[in-house]
Parts: structure tokens; sequence; C-alpha cells
């Protein structure tokens, strides 16, 4: 009787080849012509191929989390995100594997990945890399290269130029800017948000506007970074009447420092944040913000993923997810 062995050694591949082509291995990448000769020796020998047997999963898909497992917990944003892909990836019966920053050299090492997602900011040679381990791929929240790689994105640049004229609109003049940098790869390449770079020049081409550098503060995207900078902008005659912070999590220490400071928001200085967490409504004052849809681009991302794979088609696409500006009671009208 024939076995694995002797297919293999006729058709020149290895036994572990062999093995997941019989079984309907999906996730394996070989030429159509290499299948076939396999089936075909197998038939020839008298090899009794077993019925596929029913499985949990069809494919194996990769999660790259740009940050590490410990500031996952930190940063709801890219937590709820990840939640979203891997939520409907088991809905449609996808077997997930999860790398975060700490142990990202794996993704290397696992030749079952039929596709990969990736959350977060990456820098072109990452993302080339990844590229080259795995082709079907997709990038959620930024994008290393948009004429090569497939994408879906919040419109940051309309959410702030729209949350900037509604703090024109209530009347605020001084408008200040909290927010974080960023750096990607191993390089540690200097990345600069767009809600930072779309504020700068709002600021700076509304002659209505009065703009002051010292005024705009950047550290981490985490509560300490709002608190801090807050404490500082308040040492200053000419503090800003309202402060933008890129999100809600800055804006949380910028109210607490507020509130220490006995300058609640509402009253005297107005916050607006971004992301609309799950506590952004209970905050206090409750906090006006711009809500991002992650679940929906998570599972958009899945489906780009799939449409990706099923098709075998390489033309870029970029999806370009809009934001819902939610009013509250963290900004004051000054007209």
């Amino acid at each position: 009787m024939a076995t694995i062995k002797d297919i293999a050694k006729a058709a020149g591949v290895s036994n572990a080849t062999v093995s997941r082509i019989l079984n309907e291995d999906k996730t394996l990448s070989v030429k159509d012509e290499t299948r076939e000769e396999v089936i075909r020796i197998a038939k020839e020998l008298g090899y009794k191929i077993k019925p596929k047997k029913t499985t949990q999963f069809e494919m194996v898909v990769g999660i790259i989390q740009w940050i590490s497992s410990y500031e996952e917990e930190e940063d709801p944003y890219y937590y709820e995100l990840r939640k979203s892909v891997e939520n409907f990836c088991i809905m449609n019966r996808i077997m997930v594997r999860k790398f975060y920053m700490e142990n990202i050299q794996d993704v290397f090492e696992d030749d079952s990945l039929i596709g990969l997602i990736c959350l977060g900011k990456f820098s072109l040679q990452q993302a080339n890399d990844f590229s080259n381990h795995c082709s079907n791929l997709i990038f959620v929240d930024s994008n290393p290269n948009k004429d090569k790689y497939s994408s879906v994105v919040h419109d940051f640049e309309t959410a702030t130029f729209r949350t900037l004229e509604y703090l024109k609109d209530k009347g605020h003049r001084n408008v200040g800017y909290i927010g974080g940098r960023e750096y990607l790869g191993p390089t540690k390449i200097e990345y600069i948000d767009k809600r930072e770079i779309t504020y700068l020049n709002f600021m700076r081409n509304d002659h209505e506007m009065n703009f002051n550098e010292s005024f705009v503060f950047t550290g981490s995207f985490n509560a300490m970074t709002g608190y801090e900078s807050m404490l500082e902008a308040l040492k200053h005659d000419d503090c800003p009447s309202a402060f933008f912070c890129a999100s809600d999590t800055i804006a949380m220490g910028a109210l607490r420092a507020l509130g220490e400071m006995d300058k609640i928001g509402g009253k005297d200085i107005s916050i607006v944040g971004f992301n609309d967490i799950q506590t952004a409504k209970f905050m206090n004052p409750p906090l006006t913000t711009t809500r991002l849809e992650t679940k929906y681009m998570g599972e958009v991302a899945v489906n780009m993923l799939l449409l990706q794979i099923n098709s075998k088609q390489s033309i870029p696409l970029k999806v370009v997810c809009s934001t819902q500006f939610v009013e509250r009671e963290s900004v004051f009208d000054l007209k």
C-alpha cells in the first residue's frame, strides 16, 4: 500500500506538503500544478484519500498589533480595534493568531498564515517585510504606501477640522492642542499625527483664530500627557479657553488637572476629545468628542482581506470611514 512518503518521493516534494495537499489545507501556498501532480500520483499509486474532516476553522489569519500587549491594555482605541477584527474572524470561522510588538518576529516563522491584518502605524520597511512573507495584507488605521497596499482608515482631517469649526462657532479663538508623537518600526521613524497637522494648518491659516505655539503640547497618547500638559498651560495668564485633545484618554488627564485646580471644563476651560471611548460620557463633565466606528472598521478590514484572497487581486484599495461628532457638556459657549 502506498504511503505519503512514496507520493512525496515521486512528486519531489516534502512529506508535509503531500499531507497538507491531500487534506485540502487552504493555507498551503503551492502552485496549482504541484497540487494536481500530488493528487494524480496518489491516485496512480492507489493511495486512499480520506474524506476531508469538517473543521471549525477554514483559514488562518494573523493580526499584527503595532504596540505591545501591555500598551494595548492601556489603549482603548487599539484594544477595541483588535477585538473587532478578532470577533468578526471567529464569526466567519477564521482562526486568528495574534502578534504584538514583543513577538512580532514570530510572524515570519508562521507559514500557515493566509493573510495579515496590521493594526496601527508601521514603517515602509516593516510593510515590505510583511508583504514578502504573506502577500494578502490589509492595513488598518494607516497605510505605509497607498500605491501598494490596501487599507481602512478614518477621516481624521475632516473630523479635526469639524471640531475646530465647532469651537470657533462657540466663540473660542484661543484653542490649544494636546496630542502625542509616535515612532514607527525598529528605527523609530517619527510620525506626526494627522490631527496635529490639521490643527496647525487651521490655526495658522484662519485669521480669526489666535494661534500661540506655546500651547501646543505633545507627549504620549495617555492620560499623564493630558494631565501634565494642562497643569503647564494653567501656569500662564493667557491660557487658551479651549483645548483640542487628540484622544479621550488625553482629555481624561486634562479634565483631572482642571478639577484639581478648581477649573472644571464647561465653566472655565473647554475640552474636546477624540475616539468616544466607553467612559467618555461618564467623565466629569461628560466629554464632547469624535466617535470612531472601530467595530465597523474591523469588519470592513476582514471583508477586504477575504476579497483579496478569493479574487487574487492585488489592486490597492482604500476605504475611508467617516466619523461622528458627539456633543456633550465639556464645551461652554463664549458668545
